[in-house]
């Protein structure tokens, strides 16, 4: 017993130390955002915090995902200090996955999450200069794409700054008290139930289905309701904010249940030494092996294509606009000559950005 009191000593004045350490790294921060603010430099330097998370990685023995959590509130809450907030706008309620995504994304100090009711919102938000980036969903692994964002991407004059993908993990959630065999009624979103119907046949085939606008919404209803025979469907993070049990874990059907969300803005993401991944949309000519010819020239200087798809393009009737993701940055050298190139051969074409895609190890 005495070993442990002397070991939990040393951890106090290690403590200690790191906070007066953080005190003087705060007080370092916020002269150098004076000087940035002098010298009419952005203070938001992503590419200079990846360098310092990098740096750091390579001097401990932590977990790589624990450094990259801890020093990301450290830099942000530096910025707090240095009097800057990132406003980032996320399709809500709060306790939805896609807040879980933002979440996940932009560190919980420094930065200032709105909710927003639809993907249209996020995108007014931003371009009235209100927030300073989105979250939106692009893609599920098993519903395909969010034509909703495809459409606003093609239409509004903003750039994707990056994109990062979470795995959609649902939850029976309710009550303490709550047990399965005396369950009534379930609430949730569509999708949610739609994900969860094996299991819910499974397990509670007598209960009532019950459909909400988000899960978020069907996490307060049954904490509204009070009664432990009501659950709901949702993430982890919407049962935490409402107090509330996680009944069953993980009962989605599909384990590989995937969303790819985007970071919208309209700030471009600066060039850096990482891999790169450009997304464009185009139409084409209305003559014989138009996407061919397309393709063609992307396959001549070995540009490797990650994805495309077509859709109907909305300013005409019968025409198709493809979408297409592929590596490099748009300012490559090779890049910038096919682009060119297909000013030659389509009605069309826009970038959409050049970004670099995030990696989560998220359970």
């Amino acid at each position: 017993m005495e070993d442990l009191k002397k070991l939990r000593a040393l951890i106090d004045e290690l403590d200690e130390k790191i906070v007066e350490l953080l005190e003087k790294r705060a007080e370092i921060s916020k002269l150098i955002g004076e000087k940035k603010e002098k010298l009419g430099i952005n203070i938001y330097q992503p590419e200079r915090e990846k360098t310092v998370i990098k740096n750091v990685q390579e001097k401990t023995l932590l977990l790589r995902t624990n450094i990259i959590t801890i020093w990301k509130e450290i830099i942000s809450a530096c910025k707090e200090v240095q009097g800057q907030t990132i406003k980032v706008s996320y399709l809500g309620p709060e306790g939805t996955h896609a807040h879980k995504a933002t979440l996940t994304f932009f560190p919980k100090s420094g930065t200032e999450l709105i909710e927003a009711y639809t993907i249209v919102d996020i995108f007014k938000e931003i371009e009235t200069e209100k927030v300073d980036y989105g979250v939106i969903p692009i893609e599920n692994s098993l519903q395909g794409t969010v034509r909703e964002t495809v459409d606003l991407l093609i239409e509004k004059n903003l750039k994707i700054y990056s994109e990062f993908e979470i795995r959609i993990i649902q939850n029976l959630i309710g009550f303490e008290d709550t047990q399965i065999n005396k369950i009534n009624a379930v609430y949730s979103h569509p999708q949610a139930i739609s994900q969860t119907k094996n299991w819910l046949r499974s397990n509670i085939p007598n209960a009532e289905i019950i459909k909400t606008n988000s899960t978020a919404q069907a996490v307060k209803k049954i904490v509204n309701l009070g009664d432990n025979r009501n659950v709901a469907i949702g993430s982890e993070i919407a049962a935490n904010l409402n107090n509330l049990e996680i009944v069953a874990r993980g009962i989605e059907d599909n384990p590989s249940n995937y969303t790819r969300f985007l970071v919208i803005s309209k700030k471009e993401s600066k060039e850096s030494a990482d891999i790169y991944k450009t997304s464009i949309v185009f139409v084409t000519k209305h003559v014989p092996g138009a996407l061919y010819n397309v393709l063609r020239i992307f396959a001549e200087e070995n540009i490797n294509l990650l994805k495309i798809e077509s859709r109907p393009r909305r300013q005409g009737l019968w025409e198709y606009i493809f979408l297409m993701d592929f590596e490099g940055h748009k300012n490559d050298k090779i890049i910038k000559s096919v682009l060119n190139k297909m000013k030659d051969i389509t009605v069309w074409y826009k970038i959409l950005g050049s970004f670099v895609p995030k990696s989560f190890d998220n359970k």
